[in-house]
């Protein structure tokens, strides 16, 4: 046992060593790129860059958090240029410092570097121009493959793993700081994202579910269609990959899950998420609204952006409280209101990932709203045999029943649904644990059960 948790430890320092080892050899391919464009390498460099092709970067294996998104993504040099010189505003910030003395020495007027001046925790941000300066030998051809990249459509910004931070919003993107997104500085730190909080800028709270496949009652057919939304996260990527289809399919799989509470519509999401090994963030709608002009727009873009690539499901419950029939009054509140649902809408329309927004009331929702989502999911209210396979399962493992409770009469006699079920069987053990009693009794499960309806 000794040896094999030896062994472990071992392939995890090779892991952490050859990570660090490849964002080194980055770092100083980045370092040479400098010195050789400031006129400031050494012969051997320059001999080497000119004769031997060393301005390519470095190649290295995918052991490591760093080769292993390098041999995903299998990024140009360009590209790769582009990542290391915003990692390293993270990694290695003083790498930057030749360019500060430069930038110093021609008294800020050597356009070509470009770069941003910052504060002494960040003292040279780069830029698009920066990029354009270290990996172009300065031709326009050259320079159009650099800007080519620099867009929020390339992917290293669509997926987030690069981001502008907009300083001047009037110039080109070029002139803007970009740097590697905090997500990705932590998966190449210690290879995993922290998980948001729960904020104003991310009103958003992460679903767990302990309970497993086998504690759901559903019908057949439900299962079915819930079955649909695996199959787009079981071969997504051979849709987009492989088969090539981006071109013919919008990215993305939107449902509605509607039907009464407590049927069971977030367990389900729940447990995608769980056999998928996916995150699934339950929205609240109520957070995003701002009585403040355009600040509701900048939360619902906020939280999207957070969203996109990480491969969550995005929850929306109670929808109808926010996608209810748009009004025609024309009243100016009325149509900032239809305005900012309207963003929503188009926010969730282009959200790459799986997206499910849950109703009670679908009679309520705009229909132009409806026909976005690829899918429709009833949740019904469970019948007598469905009812009494809920209470089985509810009660299992807690406490016997009392000899005069039939649990097939209480299923038929109350109509309840999975949701108050849990809930009543929650309220009858704790009661019976605090009475001391080795039994449910018929009084305690009629109690709990008039409780239950009572709040309904």
């Amino acid at each position: 046992m000794r040896r094999i948790f030896g062994r472990i430890i071992e392939t995890l320092m090779d892991f952490v060593k050859s990570h660090v080892q490849d964002i080194e050899k980055d770092l100083l391919w980045l370092e040479n790129l400098i010195q050789y464009q400031l006129g400031k390498a050494s012969e051997e460099l320059i001999h080497h860059i000119e004769n031997e092709g060393g301005i390519s970067p470095p190649i290295f294996g995918d052991i490591g958090f760093y080769g292993q998104n390098l041999a995903l993504w299998k990024p140009t040099a360009i590209e790769r240029g582009l990542l290391i010189i915003g990692a390293a505003l993270y990694f290695k910030p003083h790498v930057f410092d030749p360019l500060i003395k430069a930038a110093k020495d021609f008294n800020f007027t050597e356009t070509r570097i470009g770069g941003i001046i910052g504060t002494a925790q960040s003292p040279f941000l780069p830029t698009g121009e920066t990029a354009i300066f270290l990996l172009t030998n300065g031709s326009v051809q050259e320079r159009m493959q650099v800007l080519h990249c620099l867009t929020q459509e390339h992917w290293l910004f669509a997926k987030a793993i690069l981001v502008f931070d907009y300083k001047e919003p009037n110039l080109p993107l070029s002139f803007q700081p970009f740097s590697l997104s905090s997500d990705y500085m932590e998966i190449f730190s210690k290879g995993v994202a922290t998980k948001p909080n729960y904020s104003s800028q991310f009103p958003a709270s992460l679903v767990n579910t302990n309970m497993e496949w086998s504690d759901l009652v559903i019908s057949k057919e439900l299962i079915r269609e819930i079955r649909d939304i695996e199959l787009w996260l079981e071969y997504e990527e051979t849709l987009f990959g492989e088969m090539d289809l981006g071109h013919k399919i919008k990215e993305g799989y939107k449902v509605v899950f509607y039907g009464p509470s407590g049927t069971g519509k977030t367990l389900v999401a729940g447990l995608i998420g769980k056999k998928y090994n996916r995150d699934v963030y339950r929205i609240d709608l109520s957070q995003l609204s701002s009585k403040y002009i355009g600040e509701t727009e900048k939360n619902i873009g906020n939280l999207f952006k957070q969203a996109r690539n990480k491969n969550w499901i995005l929850f929306f419950d109670e929808g109808e409280s926010l996608f209810g029939k748009r009004t025609q009054s024309g009243q100016s509140n009325e149509r900032y209101g239809n305005q900012q649902v309207g963003f929503l809408l188009q926010q969730m329309e282009d959200h790459p990932g799986v997206l499910i927004l849950a109703t009670n009331l679908k009679s309520t929702i705009d229909e132009a709203f409806l026909r976005r989502f690829q899918k429709m999911i009833y949740f019904e209210a469970p019948d007598f045999e469905y009812r009494f396979d809920l209470w089985k399962k509810a009660l299992n493992g807690t406490l016997p029943l009392a000899d005069d409770i039939d649990l097939r009469v209480v299923a038929k006699e109350y109509k309840l649904v999975g949701g108050q079920i849990v809930n009543i069987v929650k309220q009858i053990i704790l009661r019976e644990l605090g009475a001391n009693s080795e039994v449910i009794r018929l009084k305690t499960l009629e109690e709990a059960i008039a409780e239950e309806e009572r709040k309904n």
